[in-house]
């Protein structure tokens, strides 16, 4: 959990944060009210502890904004004063708790643990988190698993409370920056990675079998799902590999990760039709009764309008029909009249059924062959390792997996070269020697990375071995190795040099910048996007537009046409008078597709366009062209 301590007495304030750190709280500390409203607009806070004496405003002062501002975090004022005017000042302005100078610190401690519990309460979230056999106890802050202590630095803490709180969410690492690491603090992303790092060590220490931290290669991390009736087969894979049996194929995990993702966007845009269906029938009966104001017919637009992508990208086709017929009848220039009520009314209801019915698992056969062609591609690292040293690729094999690197094993050169036949990993490891044939043990491997060399497209490949003579060095480097490792070594210098070559490989991706105010949009291209070896950036808010282009710098930029605020055009047009942007390719996504419209959006300098709901054959087909386009 996160506190900002806003404190101008610097002792006091200097101990209340160490007390409050070795409780495993993130926390960020200001001195007046100026910056402290700042730090609250920009970052997201469980608790505020607030001195009412500040030196640019009173505390009070700051707590009654907060409240008429609409924030419900929970605030503790600290104040000198003890009369019961000012604490009932202090209340009335909206504080849950007041404490009088000088006070305990153990005292105060225990007041922000049960604020922090009755908020927790009233926010429906448990005062136990479990994963299997790990619990977060945040009545001690303990972490145990199977009744043994854990003892985890606070960075470990924090992140590992984000990821059971939030068992489905995909965090980025500048994400997991935000929300564990304070404010003062100024790390690279590679701290987050360090941190996971440590934490799994720590995990897999105290006995968890399976690492409970997936990574998503390019998204970022989440909580993995606690394996179950899985648990026996993936015992089974990793008895087979210590046998040296045949190794399942593990080509099908990204197809599953894909469903997994579009299967939770479903169910949240399921939840989010509840109250958007809601909205609308309000509409129809303001309709009837006459009374239906600009505000709401407008609100009706844009939901519709939102609904139309959603739901045709996310395999509901016919619903996304009756939303195009709803949003036609919400524009501003269709006449519309009370006697409409009736139709609009039976358009919402067809669209409640439509999507209810589809959510159940009835859409057609068509349907579903789509849903999995879409979701076969997603591209993950593979990683081919060629040695006969069981317990070492092993090794190697459980450090690379956990950086969301897939890895296939052979132990002789003939299964190598039919699973280079087969499927062609995108990094090949190679050790040169193997007892399979003594009398000409050093040239095993030598003789397969050759016949790699002649191999076109070229697989990059990096030479393991335990003799590390010139004349080895020599041959490899002429067949155009990209690395060379001398044994012994342990398995995470591997992995480190084996994740900067795909890092260079992957590295040079194109990347593109997509702007929609609908989430589940932007989540549905980012899947479909990630498919095609893009770095995709995404972003719901407009008003952060052009923050987000100059420090992303795409290579194509994707718009909706209408947003709150700015719309499509509107950002168009302020790309195209930059100079540093007037060449940037982009394209229009709008489930607007009348003559008019498209004139409009070529007029403001678009350079291409498609229709939503968007077919997934198409879209490729226009980013890959425009990139390649911009590329010459």
């Amino acid at each position: 959990m996160k506190i900002l301590v806003v404190e101008d007495d610097q002792n006091s304030a200097a101990i209340l944060l160490q007390l409050l750190a070795e409780s495993h709280y993130a926390i960020d500390s200001v001195t007046n009210a100026e910056t402290a409203w700042q730090y609250i607009e920009t970052y997201a806070y469980d608790l505020i502890v607030l001195d009412v004496m500040l030196p640019d405003s009173s505390g009070i002062e700051l707590c009654g904004k907060l409240r008429n501002a609409g924030y419900t975090i929970p605030v503790i004022l600290l104040t000198a004063k003890d009369s019961a005017n000012d604490r009932v000042m202090g209340l009335e302005a909206g504080a849950d708790d007041y404490v009088i100078k000088p006070y305990n610190f153990e005292e105060l401690i225990a007041r922000i643990r049960a604020l922090l519990r009755r908020y927790s309460d009233r926010n429906t979230l448990p005062k136990e988190l479990i994963w299997e056999n790990l619990h977060l106890d945040f009545g001690t802050n303990r972490v145990t698993h199977n009744g043994q202590l854990l003892y985890l630095t606070q960075k470990e803490y924090r992140l590992l409370e984000l990821f059971l709180r939030h068992p489905q969410q995909i965090f980025s690492r500048s994400s997991l920056l935000d929300r564990a690491w304070s404010a003062g603090e100024f790390p690279s992303e590679e701290a987050v990675t360090t941190q996971i790092k440590g934490l799994r060590q720590k995990l897999k220490a105290a006995g968890i079998s399976q690492d409970p931290i997936e990574t998503l290669y390019g998204l970022g991390y989440r909580l993995r799902t606690p394996p179950v009736a899985e648990s026996q087969a993936i015992a089974n894979l990793e008895d087979n590999l210590k046998e040296n049996k045949p190794k399942e194929n593990n080509s099908q995990m990204p197809e599953v990760r894909v469903k997994e993702i579009m299967a939770l966007v479903r169910k949240k845009l399921q939840a989010s039709l509840v109250d958007t269906i809601d909205m609308l029938q309000q509409l129809a009966i303001a309709l009837q009764e006459g009374r239906l104001d600009p505000d709401l017919r407008q609100e009706g637009f844009i939901e519709a309008h939102r609904l139309i992508g959603s739901l045709g990208t996310l395999g509901f086709p016919a619903g996304s029909a009756i939303a195009r017929q709803i949003e036609q009848m919400l524009t501003i220039e269709f006449p519309l009249v009370a006697t409409d009520s009736g139709k609009l009314m039976r358009l919402i209801g067809d669209l409640q059924i439509n999507t209810s019915d589809a959510a159940k698992g009835n859409q057609n056969q068509t349907e579903v062959k789509s849903e999995s062609k879409s979701s076969s591609n997603l591209k993950l690292p593979q990683l081919l390792i060629v040695d006969d040293d069981k317990k070492f690729v092993l090794e190697i094999k459980l450090e690379a997996e956990n950086l969301g690197i897939v890895v296939q094993s052979a132990y002789d050169l003939a299964t190598a070269r039919l699973q280079i036949a087969n499927s062609a990993p995108d990094l090949i490891l190679l050790d040169i020697l193997f007892p399979d044939r003594p009398e000409n043990r050093s040239k095993n491997g030598l003789t397969l990375l050759n016949e790699l060399a002649d191999r076109q497209p070229q697989i990059p490949t990096v030479m393991m071995t335990a003799s590390g003579g010139l004349s080895d060095r020599v041959v490899s480097a002429r067949d155009g190795i990209c690395a060379f490792i001398e044994k012994p070594i342990s398995a995470v210098d591997v992995v480190h040099t084996i994740t900067k070559i795909l890092n260079q490989k992957f590295g040079d991706r194109h990347k593109v910048m997509v702007v929609d105010d609908d989430p589940h949009m932007l989540t549905a291209l980012q899947i479909l996007l990630g498919q095609w070896d893009l770095e995709v950036m995404i972003l719901q808010d407009p008003q952060e537009f052009w923050q987000v282009l100059e420090t992303f710098s795409p290579d194509l930029l994707v718009l909706d046409l209408i947003m709150p605020k700015y719309s499509g055009i509107d950002l168009c047009r302020a790309v195209r008078t930059s100079s540093l942007w007037f060449d940037l390719p982009i394209m229009f996504l709008s489930s607007q597709s009348d003559r008019e419209t498209i004139r409009e959006i070529f007029a403001a300098g678009a350079d291409d366009y498609l229709s939503k709901p968007i077919v997934e054959e198409d879209l490729q087909i226009r980013i890959i062209s425009r990139l390649e386009r911009k590329k010459v």
